[in-house]
Order: structure tokens, then sequence, then C-alpha cells
């Protein structure tokens, strides 16, 4: 579930998976009276910059501004449960559009 709160040019995202949380802000002010609003009802935890969730890598880039997200791990680990780790690799495994029948 994704949370939006708006105030004034400041804004705070928040996502909440089960017993799992994302908080982005462009605002430090206004992440502090997150943290002390929603921490008087739940306990929370603020574990520094976020490099896992739900399965992504997240890495950053800051000299450059770039936020990079990957699923690199789930896609190893997909063909490790399904002994493909040794097939052959292409960008696109079919042309973009193609149907395919039950007899294909």
């Amino acid at each position: 579930t994704l949370f939006r709160y708006e105030r004034n040019a400041e804004c705070i995202l928040l996502s909440l998976y089960v017993d799992d949380g994302v908080v982005a802000t462009n605002s430090e002010s206004l992440y502090e009276d997150f943290l002390a609003d929603f921490g008087k009802r739940y306990t929370i935890s603020d574990q520094g910059d976020l490099h896992w969730y739900l399965g992504i890598r997240v890495s950053y880039n800051r000299d450059a501004g770039v936020t990079e997200l990957s699923q690199r791990q789930y896609v190893v680990d997909l063909l490790k449960r399904f002994n493909m780790t040794d097939c052959k690799i292409a960008s696109t495994p079919t042309k973009a559009n193609t149907f395919l029948s039950a007899d294909d």
C-alpha cells in the first residue's frame, strides 16, 4: 500500500507491506514530524538508507542523482530453482506483441 501526504511544497510517501515499510520525502522536518506522530502509535525504527525492499535491491549514486532498482537476485534465484542457470541469454525471449497458440 502506498500513502501520500503533502504539506505545501513538502511531500512524504509511505509504502507498507505486512511489517515492512519505507518512507521517502523531500523534507527533513516533515520526516521528523512523521516519525514523532507515527511512533506514538506504532513501534518503528529508522534503519538508514534503503538497500533492500520486498526483494528489490536499491542502490544510489548521489553525485549523479541516480537511484537504481534491481531484481537481479530474484531472477538468479528463479533460475536456480528451476535448474536453468546454464540457459542461453536473450535480451527478449520473443518479439514484442507476439501471440502464441497451444500448438507453439
